[in-house]
């Protein structure tokens, strides 16, 4: 009976409107039913019509139907007379109801029957005389039976109590469910917040709302020192009020967390709570707002009422962002206004004795109304970024504790490959390598396990499908492409894995590992360009064809370079005459945000600077490919073959120390892939060969001195992308002693 309580609860909760709507209607009906059997209404016996009747003649059905064809019959009705002789009938106890026809000119005439009352009724009305039938004796014809049983008494004071407790009933049923609906309760106003009692065994009134979870301290969090350091002067004054009042200082009641999904905001503020050894109260800004007007409000003020009987608390509200955004506008809502009113109005009540913190977390604090940052309410602002290298480690050796580490598991060089991964996934990562591991039937964590818990992290789940030579070759060229680039380019890139198989949208994919990069330069943006484009540029090498594979690397390099220009000031516009002191042009030091408007020819400016931009990333990638065609074809053949290369082994595949079979070499490229010649190939080297050196026009340099665009440098590996004609003529014989080495085709 309990399990189908609280399952009638859940539904009440999870359809408001339409248990609001059931209950009134019920409701409704129960009060109807009563108020009919207190009147009598349910009184199923009609009273008899007269008192007392003298009948004048007998008629039997037939003469009834003809006096009634002939128009004599008034009203046809069954009346009770006395069971005794036949003339004149005054009503005693033993009654008997007979059929009664009264006439036009006022006689009753009995009808003698060989059917029952009820009977002869079903049968008169179906021959179309129920017009004639007393209101009281259709009562007593059922509907569409045709035969009925006995009638009932005419008066049973049982039907009556019996209507009056169904009322008393469904009126209870209605005031319980109502009691339990969020927001309607007398005890809590939602049930959506959580408490978790402060540690001390005799703390009451907490135990109904949740179950009490592990504690979390600050030990368990890691990546985000410095918030923790901010939160400790909280935890301070929730362990000793009196030291900062004795001194006349004001602990902030509002703490705001603001950072990236995944960094350990909501651990946190149970930290601090656990810490600080006082109840721990959240709830989601999201589940304060309700349609109807009233409800949030007064689940704000119940929450408060709930952290005020621990005495000493944190309210935590999570992605406060759903019910404090700015007020006004398009998108303003009069419900959550008056729930994000009613939570500034309880922060500011706040009295000098009372130890309650406020902890709010949100990823989008830019949204925010300016009353909830103001100095007072949230005054203190606590940014919990990413983590850096030193406190992913850290991550990585709290996440770890549990789980049977091999000894070759490097997690440093984890560490190190993981940059931009939060602190969920990161422990996502060690999840996924165990489970990994426990397919597999091994006996610790590998650092395979480890390498495909990175993968399905960062890409998801991969999936082999069914390709033909077509795709297999042309997918492999452009991952190739993608290595080849971002391995000459990239001294802060590491290829991790080049694979043929798919990953969500991606057909293929080549992952790249990188350092921490807080500040990158105009250089290393311009190098993950040209890595970007090196899928596209290695089709149109190999390939007399381009594909659509090329679409997201292309929305990504869009996205970069207009960044470039619209927001970070690098990049200059080609057709511009003079540089100016800026080095851009008519672009000159301007940036655009969101919604800011410009002229039309500083955004048509824009536009030719990204597209300069992407121009140049995209010719020094097919310039790269051309100078080191041996390298992307060795990389191409051998993904072609094998379907996945590790970091290993594209570093030896790149320096020549690993090799595909030379049969795969020759002829890994289906002949429906369209594949070019290599003679085309070596057309377009010779064609590379010939390109001259860029000018700028003879006005600018009239106007003044010509300023040179940005090269694209390699800090580690390579000085200068910028090849000369005459360096260029020394790779095309390099290029034609390696074919005529390795023996390529014709």
């Amino acid at each position: 009976m309990r399990r189908f309580g609280a399952r009638i609860r859940t539904i009440a909760r999870r359809h408001l409107a339409l248990t609001i709507g059931l209950a009134g209607a019920t409701a409704l009906i129960a009060g109807g039913l009563a108020l009919a059997a207190v009147t009598g209404a349910f009184d199923s016996t009609p009273a008899p019509v007269v008192d007392t009747y003298k009948f004048t003649a007998d008629w039997t059905l037939l003469d009834l139907q003809r006096h009634i064809e002939a128009g004599e019959v008034a009203t046809i009705s069954v009346v009770a007379v006395d069971g005794g002789p036949y003339a004149a009938g005054n009503l005693t106890d033993s009654t008997i109801d007979v059929l009664a026809a009264k006439t036009t000119s006022g006689q009753w005439v009995r009808v003698d029957l060989s059917v029952s009352t009820n009977d002869a009724l079903v049968a008169l009305r179906s021959l179309g005389f129920g017009r004639l039938i007393a209101t009281d004796s259709i009562a007593n014809v059922p509907g569409g039976s045709g035969v009925s049983g006995a009638n009932p008494s005419s008066s049973d004071p049982l039907n009556g109590l019996f209507n009056i407790a169904l009322l008393v009933i469904v009126l209870v049923v209605v005031i319980v469910l109502v009691r339990r609906m969020p927001g309607m309760g007398a005890n809590n106003g939602s049930g959506e917040y959580h408490v978790i009692p402060p540690p001390d065994p005799n703390a009451e009134n907490a135990g109904s709302h949740g179950a009490v979870a592990r504690p979390v301290r600050f030990a368990d969090v890691a990546g985000c020192d410095e918030a923790k350091l901010e939160l400790t002067e909280v935890v301070e004054f929730l362990k000793a009020p009196e030291r900062f009042n004795a001194l006349g200082a004001n602990i902030p009641r509002g703490v705001l967390l603001h950072g990236p999904p995944g960094t350990g905001k909501t651990m946190l503020a149970r930290a601090a709570a656990t810490e600080a050894g006082v109840a721990f109260v959240s709830m989601s800004g999201s589940g304060f707002v309700e349609m109807y007007v009233g409800v949030g409000a007064k689940r704000v003020r119940n929450l408060f009422k709930v952290a005020r009987k621990f005495g000493k608390a944190i309210i935590f509200v999570d992605e406060i962002d759903a019910l404090a955004k700015t007020r006004g506008g398009h998108n303003s809502n009069d419900e959550r206004e008056q729930t994000l009113n009613q939570l500034l109005a309880e922060m500011d009540g706040f009295s000098s004795s009372e130890s309650i913190v406020v902890i709010a977390a949100t990823n989008r604090v830019d949204t925010l109304d300016a009353a909830v940052l103001r100095p007072g309410r949230f005054t203190r602002k606590v940014n919990v970024p990413l983590p850096d290298i030193e406190g992913r480690r850290a991550i990585l050796a709290i996440h770890s504790t549990g789980k049977p580490i091999d000894d070759a598991v490097d997690m440093e060089a984890i560490a190190r490959r993981t940059a931009g991964m939060s602190g969920a996934q990161l422990a996502d990562l060690l999840n996924e390598s165990a489970i990994y591991a426990a397919r597999r039937d091994h006996a610790t964590v590998t650092p395979a396990d480890i390498h495909d818990g990175w993968l399905k992290s960062i890409l998801g789940t991969s999936r082999k499908r069914s390709m033909d030579e077509r795709e297999r070759s042309i997918i492999a060229a452009h991952e190739a492409g993608h290595a080849v680039c971002g391995r000459l380019f990239g001294d802060r890139r590491r290829v991790e894995e080049i694979s043929l198989f798919a990953h969500g949208d991606a057909l293929g994919i080549t992952v790249q590992s990188s350092e921490d990069d807080y500040l990158p330069s105009e250089s290393d943006l311009r190098a993950r360009l040209i890595a970007l484009m090196g899928g596209r540029a290695a089709e149109a090498i190999l390939f007399e064809d381009v594909t659509g594979g090329a679409s997201n690397d292309l929305e990504k390099a869009a996205d970069i370079a207009t960044r470039m220009v619209t927001r970070w000031g690098m990049g200059r516009d080609p057709h511009g005459l003079s540089a100016g002191v800026s080095g851009r042009g008519t672009l000159s030091l301007r940036v655009v945000g969101e919604g800011v408007e410009v002229s039309s020819d500083i955004r048509s400016a824009m536009d030719r600077a990204i597209n300069s931009i992407l121009d140049e990333a995209y010719g020094a990638a097919r310039e790269a490919l051309l100078t080191e065609m041996k390298r992307l074809v060795r990389v191409a053949a051998f993904l072609y073959e094998h379907e996945r290369i590790d970091g290993t082994q594209f570093e030896a595949l790149y320096e020549g120390r690993l090799a595909p079979s030379a049969d795969v070499e020759q002829e890994w490229r289906s002949a429906k892939s369209k594949p070019r010649s290599w003679d085309e190939i070596e057309d377009l080297i010779s064609a590379a060969v010939r390109i001259p050196e860029p000018e700028l026009p003879a006005v600018a340099a009239a106007s003044t001195a010509p300023v040179s665009l940005p090269a694209v440098r390699s800090r580690g590996r390579r000085s200068d992308r910028s090849i000369g004609g005459a360096f260029r003529a020394v790779l095309l014989g390099s290029w034609r002693a390696i074919r005529g080495d390795d023996g390529m085709p014709e």
